[in-house]
């Protein structure tokens, strides 16, 4: 597992940026990000709508003009509206048989949904489609997903990915589209055992991006905080 002394040694090439604001609950699927880059951007592309709609909701309450576009090819609206009918029938279900904890469960995941759905359906957009290498009618590719539903102008479009290690190839696509690009916070999970694939993917994407916060690698016996880092586009660090 990736050790805090390892993250640590990142942290120290940090570009000192001053205007960090904490845009969702820390380790939470929350990030720090440049006060600068929320202001400048315009839309929100947030991949894996679903884990990561909190950051969403906190990222539009500090910039209300951003519009939201949720892409995440498990979630429809339709679908949040089938899973909330089903907690709600768990939760009536286990509080006539006296199961009171479960009950308390499903309730709040009732509300999770509801609350998900207002958001998606209140002005902001969900796309059921996977990110890809190319475009069709399941898949779409980061440059097709940039251009149909971005801000087709400088910096104005920001990237908030949950991302595996098997998706470190989706660097090549952000640094060829960089230029309509705010920033870009990924959530890396599971951190990997081997520092090595980390180090290459930051140093490739600090060659256009400025590397302004790494944290992450918090362990105990019940999680594994994931590692957050964010990249703010050159342009704007001046």
């Amino acid at each position: 597992m990736l050790l805090v002394v390892e993250i640590n040694k990142l942290q120290l090439d940090l570009n000192q940026c001053t205007d960090l604001v904490r845009v969702g609950e820390q380790h939470e699927r929350g990030h720090l990000i440049p006060a600068r880059a929320i202001a400048k951007t315009k839309t929100l592309l947030s991949l894996g709508a679903d884990e990561n709609w909190a950051f969403d909701k906190a990222f539009q309450q500090l910039n209300p003009d951003c519009k939201v576009v949720g892409v995440d090819y498990q979630l429809s609206l339709s679908s949040i509206v089938s899973s909330a009918l089903s907690s709600g029938a768990k939760s009536l279900q286990s509080a006539l048989f006296g199961r009171l904890k479960q009950s308390k469960s499903h309730v709040k995941e009732l509300l999770n949904r509801v609350l998900l759905y207002t958001f998606y359906s209140s002005g902001n957009r969900l796309l059921r489609r996977r990110v890809s290498d190319h475009t069709n009618e399941v898949d779409i590719s980061l440059e097709t997903l940039i251009a149909v539903y971005g801000t087709i102008e400088d910096n104005a479009t920001m990237l908030n990915i949950s991302m595996s290690c098997d998706e470190y190839h989706m660097v090549e696509d952000i640094i060829k589209l960089e230029s309509m690009l705010s920033v870009v916070t990924i959530e890396l999970s599971p951190i990997p055992d081997c520092m090595s694939k980390v180090t290459q993917f930051i140093e490739r994407m600090s060659e256009h991006f400025e590397v302004v916060h790494i944290s992450g690698g918090e362990i105990d016996e019940v999680s594994h905080s994931p590692l957050e880092l964010t990249f703010m586009n050159k342009r704007l660090s001046t």
